[in-house]
């Protein structure tokens, strides 16, 4: 046993000959029996010994390249180096996770990227740290860390000794990120070859399915500072045709910023959409129609003398219809015929060679006559019906040579009639709609299951609910046909008329609020008309600045 007395000193004592400047301890026997410095530091030494044997035995593999910090880049200032160089060869050693929660291997991807859970931590001993990097060495910011088993390259955030038994420095803790390329981190070009091998990026998962929604949202049709200007490469307008620019917006959401006003064109086909090589619909193929629309009133009316059903005059009339007054109409002139909110309807005009008198050869299509006659059965007979010159509100007009093509029409503001090709459905509002008010309308032609259907939308009262709301709504069966429209235009009407659009599939109902209420359309790819009806491109000129 070593002598118990024992000469206790500062770090900087004085001569210790003849016992001045140092503290002299008797250590009796039984004192080293309490406490024996011995001792403790073979506990020491033992928990550093099995801390090292269980990080090499329960760690998992890591390889780890380090980041040198150059000496010339020295900050003086922030006390740090502005540039490390990564070493080529890593360092093969083993990490343990605390409590062997293993980093998870999912993914996630934000408006930040592709991201995994971070900050992940590790822990290294110290003795086995120096044992593999060199002594007086540390985990440093900005090393690589490549983790074999999530499969997943990290870089460090910060490190720092954690002190354990015996206030003894024993691990390195360490936080890890996703790496990212930094240009204050210099890589060789064999290591940026070996990460390139081994990792992928979100541009390499998700960049070509990126660039197809960064060409979508871009279509020139609802992006082009030509649009509605002579240089217009996907629709012409009547020069007559007014444009109006005012934002349409219910509840701070702004879904249009202008509006045909369709009764003002010269020419009944106001606005003619190119397409060259037209559109060929086969029974394979479905088709929708989206658009917002304001009837407008017209202000010259006439009184209905009598209404008189006739099945001997020219097919199709089948109607004798007098106005009285002296104004005369013509062929294809639409009536718009009223007596109460429930006995609305429309007329066209067959044959006008009675007009003389004031007697009309007319069609009233017969699903309307079948309203007509559950409102009335006598409603023909009854008197006080008044006329307005009001043509149907067209969302769109598909023509081709033969008149089978693919037309949505609103008359009377009641009756929406759809055209396609060979048949014709007339779907029946059990209200019309009111003039000066905006109205979101979806028209689903269904030739993969067989169904047709009408949605009609307004503003929702309630601004506490959803935005909009369904006013109206049929589904009719459908007969699958072939048919091929040559143009699609738009045609003078009493409304105002926006967001025109047709695209190549149906719009689920949960789908349309989004849709009606989206200024640009998230599915152009899918779209054959993208009109906004946007004002003509007048941003004023700035000269440069001398």
């Amino acid at each position: 046993m070593a002598d118990p007395t024992q000469n206790v000193s500062g770090s900087k004592p004085a001569s210790q000959e003849g016992g001045t400047g140092s503290l002299k301890i008797n250590l009796t026997t039984n004192a080293m029996d309490v406490f024996n410095p011995n001792a403790a530091l073979a506990a020491v030494q033992t928990y550093m010994g099995m801390n090292s044997v269980a990080n090499q035995l329960f760690g998992i593999e890591a390889r780890w390249f380090r980041a040198v910090p150059q000496q010339r880049s020295k900050d003086i200032i922030f006390k740090e180096y502005t540039l490390s160089c990564v070493e080529e060869e890593p360092i093969c050693l083993r990490v343990v996770v605390p409590d062997g929660n293993f980093p998870d291997s999912k993914y996630q991807y934000d408006l930040m990227g592709l991201e995994y859970e971070v900050p992940t931590e590790i822990q290294i001993d110290k003795k086995y740290w120096e044992q593999m990097a060199g002594f007086g060495t540390a985990p440093q910011k900005k090393d690589i860390v490549y983790l074999t088993m999530p499969n997943k390259l990290y870089q460090v955030e910060s490190s720092y000794l954690k002190r354990a038994f015996l206030e003894q420095e024993t691990t390195w803790v360490v936080n890890l990120r996703k790496y990212m390329p930094e240009a204050s981190r210099r890589e060789g070009d064999a290591l940026k070859e070996t990460i390139d091998k081994y990792t992928v990026s979100e541009q390499e998962i998700f960049g070509e399915h990126q660039e197809y929604e960064y060409i979508k949202n871009r279509d020139d049709r609802q992006m082009s500072p030509f649009n509605s200007t002579e240089r217009d490469k996907y629709k012409s307008i009547d020069a007559n045709l007014e444009i109006l620019p005012n934002n349409i917006e219910f509840y701070g959401t702004i879904f249009a910023q202008g509006f045909y006003d369709m009764s003002t064109p010269k020419l009944y086909s106001a606005v003619e959409y190119k397409n060259p090589s037209g559109d060929e619909i086969k029974e394979s193929y479905d088709r929708a129609i989206t658009a917002w629309i304001m009837p407008q009133d017209v202000k010259e009316e006439y009184e209905v003398v009598w209404i008189q059903p006739d099945s001997t005059i020219t097919v199709p009339a089948n109607y004798k219809i007098k106005i009285k007054g002296t104004k005369r109409f013509q062929i294809d002139d639409v009536f718009t015929i009223y007596r109460s909110e429930a006995l609305n309807f429309y007329a066209k005009v067959i044959d006008d060679n009675h007009a003389a008198t004031g007697i009309y050869w007319c069609q009233i299509d017969q699903p309307v006559v079948n309203y007509l006659n559950s409102v009335r059965a006598n409603w023909n007979t009854m008197t006080g019906y008044k006329m307005k010159l009001k043509y149907p509100i067209v969302l769109l007009d598909g023509r081709n040579e033969t008149n089978t093509g693919f037309t949505v029409s609103i008359g009377a503001n009641q009756f929406v009639k759809i055209k396609y090709a060979s048949q014709e459905y007339i779907a029946v509002m059990p209200e019309k709609l009111n003039d000066n008010q905006w109205y979101g309308v979806v028209v689903n032609i269904g030739n993969t299951w067989n169904q047709y259907n009408v949605y009609v939308w307004e503003q929702n009262p309630n601004t506490g609910g959803e935005k909009i709301r369904i006013k109206f709504y049929e589904t009719m069966k459908f007969n699958p046909e072939y048919t091929k429209v040559d143009r699609y235009t738009l045609d003078k009407c009493p409304a105002y008329i926006t967001n025109i659009r047709l695209f190549k599939t149906t719009i689920e109902e949960e789908k349309q609020p989004k849709e009606l209420l989206s200024y640009f359309t998230k599915d152009s790819d899918q779209a054959l008309i993208l009109d906004n009806a946007d004002h003509h491109f007048r941003a004023p000129y700035i000269s440069k600045q001398r």
